[in-house]
């Protein structure tokens, strides 16, 4: 491999899924919406507003943030714990499937405890160390949220297709 492939392609990669996942979650609010099932339809819209907020202040906040690297972290995590709070209450309330809930607290978890490790990493201490790991496990994180806006879907094929 050559040097510096990696990160080149990560980058793109990233891109590539920040533009990309918004629609995706569109594409599942409007099956949801043909479906009549407000459990789903609450997560996938509250992953598109997520996403079409994130989208639209990402520019601002890095133009905000200009090389500090402090105020970035911040507001991410506190995006993601504000996404995980709404989650927890709907599914305490029914208005969400409590095991979609679980799993997507589940899967989140990592992001913010990642983000103030790359905080704490970059800005304090100056070192590296969550380079990799930043740019590895967010995306994952991200696109299997998107991804988990389907599992109901995946649900109901499985419940039409049992043998009865």
């Amino acid at each position: 491999m050559a040097e510096g492939w990696l990160p080149e392609n990560i980058d793109a990669i990233l891109w590539m899924i920040r533009d990309h996942a918004t629609v995706i979650t569109f594409i599942a609010v409007a099956v949801f919406i043909i479906l009549k099932d407000m459990q789903a339809l609450r997560y996938a819209g509250l992953c598109a507003v997520f996403y079409v907020v994130g989208y639209c202040l990402f520019d601002l906040i890095i133009e905000i943030d200009d090389k500090k690297y402090i105020f970035r972290y911040i507001v991410w995590t506190l995006n993601d714990i504000l996404f995980m709070a709404i989650l927890a209450y709907w599914a305490i309330k029914d208005k969400v499937y409590i095991w979609q809930s679980v799993i997507a607290q589940l899967v989140i978890l990592p992001a913010p405890l990642l983000l103030l490790f790359r905080l704490i990493d970059r800005h304090l201490l100056d070192l590296t160390y969550s380079e990799y790991l930043y740019r590895t496990i967010l995306p994952l994180v991200n696109i299997t949220i998107v991804l988990l806006c389907f599992a109901p879907l995946v649900m109901l094929f499985k419940k039409n297709t049992q043998v009865k």
